[in-house]
């Protein structure tokens, strides 16, 4: 095989999008860091101070949006976010609420992109706090605060109001960003006699369905009357029957369709329109008709009192709602796995201080924090066992339904759940840091974002509106000048008609339910997926690319052959080799310090090293110049190394001092148990599966064929991984490439889908489209199935979104009447409109329970 020069360009897309999901963070890692690995604590800003507003470079900020009712409101916000200075990526999604901005600059602030939200016509959910200050210094303290809360992420609105004895000032702020109680130590600082704080946004999102509910409760009750009444066509005789007609419709219009006029006049207000203009439009046409009708009846007829359609009006609203209504409960049941996430991080710790037990709120933790875990409790903090032992149940951060036992030295996870020992832990991570809110926030992100399928329909959702307003108009002019009797009355119903029964909600939630059930679902699993576009790519990938050490086998090696040269000894050679290894992350080097730290050997601190991922390394250990590597790598250095004899199938691993060859090593690795079901599922999913490995052609072909892997490449350097996997890719295959190590980032990042396994390194997980929590290479063939599962679901809701507004348009604006004389009522129309929005979001929802 041609051995490449260099591999610099390769490495370069190993730095791809990593951007962070939490504004106060100053540069975690976009994916879980296992405090198993690294217990270093990563750059964040401390709650004693307040976050700067200025958003830190690269940093991606998630705001939650209220108002949208449809993709068009969600685009607009999106088109609007992204003219912003300093923004270099905006996306709003209308089925989680929420707009993600990726920021490049510290020329915005996340008030000024609050700003652009609400100049939209939109607003931001954030929640309320109230402060008093009393006496002569009120004003200057008052001012004080609102400088610094108004130099504070997260605070996006502060006012002072004056009164007799002092001052009030009001704030508001969004809490996935400022938490109350990071807020609350900020103003103490500031000494006021009171703080109050509003609703949370838990309780106002309760609040806002009692209001919906309370207006969908006015709507079917004055609108069952009003259809009785008007279906009955004078029936029962009632005196003055169009006036009852209009006193039962005007609350219905004019109380429970408020939030459609409010809307459609903020969307006209900024120069746009969205379903709440199609509904204001025929509703209100069909109630401004109706009541010129009934108080002037000689404008428009000429033979008596003309045809009313308070009914049509009525029931409009009250189907529509009752649609909301279950599309924003259906809704809320998409985003139940985040809400999942979030509630496993416990609110309160118990600390030890000076030897004693003291309960403190999870925030006020900080690194080196000695944590006491009780039998039954969530840990609340990533740290190391200093003391005790407990089975963990990691199910819910990892989907590892068998606890795992932990003891002294090993590392835990918050969220987890301690089943019946004591832990005490020394705290590692906290906060954003946490692997707990790492996966929160990576999952949420995927959520936001969008799969390339949904192009289409945010090209046709942009243009949805008006071009169905010039649809209806047109089909009113139609019906006016050349349809039957009476003409202006025809005219009016399919007017309303095809405003009514164009849906483009159905096309907007098509897409991002699936994403964020499917997303959700994977998670709960212990697959984590960085974005829409890669869950959508797995369920087209073709070719599995695998590593071999730390992948498809177990990665803890063990050392069972040591063969030193004349001039050299088993001790002094492992030692040698065991101390420049320290630095190492690659299970072979783990091996062999595991080996060394067995017959006690001392091992000293090496200096200089330098590591060539996939080859070996070198470094000075007792003043010498060590080499350790394969023969390849001793070779370029000037070192002649032996041949090992055929029956060693492990990996070989040659040292030298300088140019002196002090002999080699075997380490033996197991093939990992579910591996051969594995590779069996995947080709009965006809997916090919390739060995690429930078081992010796002896360990390759042992573990290729245990395995059941036909195709397999050894003696690979990271870069002639990439090599293979553009080869690959140039054959019209779209390949996936699963690794655990630095050497295998390149190819990670070369691949159409990178799969990192969580054992491995964290520059491998950041070069990853996908993270597997556990080491269970069976979450592969899941997760490929779960992909497709859910672009069949987006397949099937854009179909049903396309073909329900096709089809329906035409027979709403009267195509079958001139064959069949069949005419559909506006009422029909709203009732179809608003199950089908419905209808798509249930139907994402049946990915929850397969």
């Amino acid at each position: 095989m041609k051995q490449a020069g260099n591999c610099s360009q390769a490495e370069a897309q190993m730095n791809r999008d990593a951007g962070t999901d939490q504004i106060r963070s100053t540069g975690f890692s976009a994916f879980p860091v296992s405090p198993e690995f690294d217990a270093r604590p990563l750059s964040i800003m401390n709650d004693d101070s307040p976050e700067m507003d200025a958003i830190q470079e690269a940093d991606v900020v998630h705001i939650p949006v209220e108002g949208m009712t449809c993709a068009a409101c969600a685009l607009r916000i999106e088109r609007k976010l992204g003219k912003t200075v300093g923004v270099s990526e905006a996306g709003v999604n209308y089925a989680a609420a929420e707009a993600v901005i990726r920021v490049d600059s510290d020329q915005s602030s996340v008030r000024e992109l609050v700003d652009v939200i609400r100049k939209t016509g939109y607003d931001v959910a954030t929640s309320l706090a109230e402060v008093r200050f009393e006496g002569e210094e009120s004003h200057e303290r008052a001012a004080g605060l609102i400088e610094d809360l108004l130099s504070t992420n997260g605070v996006t609105d502060a006012d002072a109001r004056a009164r007799s004895d002092g001052q009030d000032v009001t704030i508001r702020y969004i809490p996935a960003m400022i938490s109350g109680r990071s807020l609350s130590r900020l103003i103490d600082v500031h000494r006021p006699e009171t703080l109050q704080t509003g609703p949370s946004q838990a309780e106002e999102a309760r609040l806002r369905e009692r209001k919906m509910r309370t207006r969908l409760i006015v709507s079917v009750a004055f609108s069952l009357p009003l259809a009785v009444i008007a279906m009955s066509h004078g029936a029962f005789g009632i005196p003055y029957e169009h006036w009852l007609q209009l006193a039962l419709a005007t609350p219905v219009v004019l109380y429970a369709g408020t939030p459609f006029f409010s809307a459609a006049w903020t969307a006209l207000r900024h120069g746009g329109t969205d379903m709440n203009s199609l509904v204001a439009l025929g509703v209100g046409s069909a109630f401004l008709y109706s009541t010129v009708a009934l108080f002037i009846p000689e404008r428009l007829s000429e033979g008596g009192m003309p045809p009313v359609y308070f009914e049509a009006a009525a029931l409009i609203v009250t189907f529509i709602l009752v649609g909301r209504f279950m599309e924003e409960r259906a809704k809320g049941r998409t985003g139940e796995a985040i809400e999942r996430l979030k509630a496993l991080q416990p609110d309160e710790v118990r600390i030890l201080r000076m030897g004693e037990a003291v309960i403190i709120p999870a925030e006020e933790v900080v690194l080196g924090d000695r944590v006491r875990i009780l039998p039954g409790e969530r840990i609340p903090v990533d740290g190391r066992v200093v003391e005790g032992s407990s089975p963990v149940d990691e199910a819910m951060v990892t989907g590892e339904s068998v606890p795992v036992t932990k003891s002294r030295g090993d590392g835990v996870v918050a969220g987890t759940t301690n089943t019946s020992g004591v832990l005490e832990v020394e705290v590692t991570r906290t906060g954003p840091d946490t692997m707990l809110s790492q996966i929160t926030h990576l999952v949420s992100r995927a959520q936001a974002t969008k799969a390339p399928v949904q192009q289409l329909a945010d090209r046709i959702a942009s243009i949805f509106v008006p071009i169905v307003m010039v649809i209806a108009v047109g089909t009113a002019l139609v019906w006016w000048f050349i349809g039957p009797d009476p003409a202006l009355d025809n005219a009016l119903l399919r007017f309303v008609s095809v405003l009514i029964i164009a849906c483009p909600c159905a096309l907007g939630l098509a897409t991002p339910t699936a994403i964020v059930v499917g997303t959700g679902r994977a998670a709960k699993r212990g697959i984590l997926i960085r974005d829409a576009a890669a869950l959508q790519k797995l369920a087209s990938i073709q070719t599995v690319a695998v590593d071999k050490t730390g992948t498809l086998t177990h990665g803890s090696l063990s050392i069972p052959r040591i063969e030193p040269s004349d001039n050299s000894d088993e001790e002094t050679l492992l030692s040698l080799v065991a101390s420049l290894e320290q630095v190492s992350e690659h299970p072979i080097g783990r091996a062999i310090v595991s080996e060394a730290e067995r017959r006690e050997l001392m091992l000293r601190d090496p200096s200089d090293v330098e590591v060539v991922p996939g080859k070996g390394l070198t470094g000075v250990v007792r003043k010498k110049t060590i080499h350790a590597g394969n023969a390849g790598y001793l070779e370029d250095r000037g070192v002649e190394v032996v041949a090992v004899p055929d029956d060693v199938v492990g990996s070989v691993i040659h040292v030298a001092e300088d140019s002196s060859y002090l002999g080699w090593m075997e380490a033996v690795d197991t093939l990992r148990e579910e591996v051969p079901a594995v590779i069996a599922s995947l080709a009965e999913m006809n997916r090919d599966v390739v060995l690429l490995t930078g081992d010796r052609e002896a360990a390759a072909r042992h573990i290729a064929t245990a395995a059941g892997i036909s195709t397999w490449h050894a003696h690979l350097l990271p870069v002639q991984k990439v090599e293979h996997l553009e080869r690959l890719k140039a054959a019209d295959a779209r390949v996936a490439m699963v690794g655990d190590g630095i050497n295998d980032a390149p190819a990670l990042a070369t691949a159409d889908l990178g799969i990192a396994v969580h054992s491995g390194s964290d520059v491998a997980r950041e070069a990853s489209d996908v993270t597997l929590m556990k080491h269970d290479l069976g979450l592969i063939p899941e997760a490929i199935r779960l992909s497709s599962d859910t672009m069949t679901v987006i397949k099937q809701n854009l179909f049903f979104a396309f073909i329900y507004n096709v089809i329906c348009i035409p027979i709403a604006a009267g195509a079958l009447y001139p064959a069949f004389g069949l005419l559909l009522s506006p009422v029909i129309a709203s009732a179809a409109m608003a199950l089908s929005s419905v209808s798509v979001v249930s139907n994402s929802l049946r990915l929850k329970g397969r």
